[in-house]
């Protein structure tokens, strides 16, 4: 099978996050560890966690030629405290700014992430970055920027063998990856047409293996095959736009979830998730129903999803598909 146009594994280091967090914290202004526990993401815990975690990433901030000064200042109630911060200067940290041409850039560029779970972060990272930006365009923020086509690398062959399908009438099978953890599927379809959607493009037609309408983004179809078989189930009468509309549209199924974080860890859904309720739990939601399950599976020791109930039993089931393909402890219930 073709090795173009396949998911790529796309890392978010919440370690990373959490020491640019600290340094753009300290480089504003002296701040304390308490400040530091509540304001900046990534040091939740108990007093004595935090201290620790502050004191070993001041050891990498150190190595990295940050110099961390240490003064003595007051609290809220003019209680003595030591305050830690980052002089620009004697690290050599230069003014950061962002021209009109690099914005118009990041803007579009924050929307467009073909991995869900970093939709979060990334929006994250760019209103950090909106401190910078160009004073004549920080009101729009990341939500009013035109979405970017999406990346599609389809061999020759894939192309022509789309075409022929479709100019033919005659039924298509190819690999789909569901997601970027998953192993791709073969498919079977009646095409009835390619259309673009905020800026993705989708094939949409009727699904032979599950008898209904199904739309696929085309970014993750490889192997592409016209077979000799003419379509039996022919498009209706609408742009193939509007079917890919209403494909994605039928297809989408959103739940709100109950939550309970167990570590500071699974930062793509905390970012997500609503305030704490007396059992700890938190809403999340509304949200793409397998997104969550893949999600959640994929932190497992991080958070435990407590509602709804359908949604929990699945995402057993994919952990338990994940221990009989890599191995470990048999009973997840």
């Amino acid at each position: 099978m073709s090795t173009r146009n396949r998911p790529t594994e796309v890392h978010w280091d919440p370690a990373a996050s959490r020491l640019l967090n600290l340094v753009l914290a300290l480089t504003d202004r002296p701040r304390s560890v308490g400040w530091i526990r509540t304001h900046v993401d990534g040091y939740t815990g108990d007093a004595e966690t935090v201290r620790k975690r502050f004191d070993r990433d001041r050891t990498l901030i150190d190595d990295l030629g940050l110099v961390i000064t240490e003064t003595t200042g007051t609290d809220t109630d003019g209680h003595p405290e030591l305050q830690y911060g980052i002089d620009p200067t004697s690290s050599f940290l230069p003014d950061l700014t962002v021209t009109d041409a690099q914005w118009q850039a990041l803007r579009p560029a924050a929307q467009w992430v073909p991995n869900q779970s970093l939709a979060a972060p990334v929006r994250h990272a760019l209103q950090k970055l909106s401190t910078v930006a160009p004073a004549s365009d920080t009101d729009g923020g990341p939500g009013f920027s035109a979405p970017v086509p999406d990346a599609v690398d389809l061999t020759d062959a894939d192309i022509e063998a789309l075409n022929i399908a479709l100019d033919r009438n005659l039924s298509l099978r190819f690999h789909y990856w569901p997601a970027l953890t998953e192993q791709p599927r073969l498919r079977h379809l009646d095409p009835w047409g390619v259309a673009a959607v905020d800026g993705r493009l989708y094939l949409t037609g009727y699904d032979l293996d599950r008898d209904q309408q199904r739309t696929f983004r085309l970014s993750r179809i490889a192997g592409l095959e016209a077979t000799a078989t003419l379509i039996r189930h022919r498009a209706p009468g609408r742009p193939v736009a509007d079917l890919v509309t209403e494909g994605l549209r039928d297809a989408s199924s959103m739940v709100t979830a109950r939550v309970r974080f167990l570590t500071d860890g699974a930062q793509e859904l905390r970012v997500l998730a609503g305030p704490a309720d007396s059992d700890g739990g938190r809403p999340l939601g509304p949200v793409d129903r397998q997104w969550l399950i893949r999600t959640a599976a994929s932190y497992a020791t991080d958070v435990l999803v407590v509602d709804p109930p359908d949604v929990v039993a699945d995402i057993i089931t994919h952990l338990e598909d994940a221990v009989r393909t890599f191995g470990g402890e048999e009973d997840l219930r």
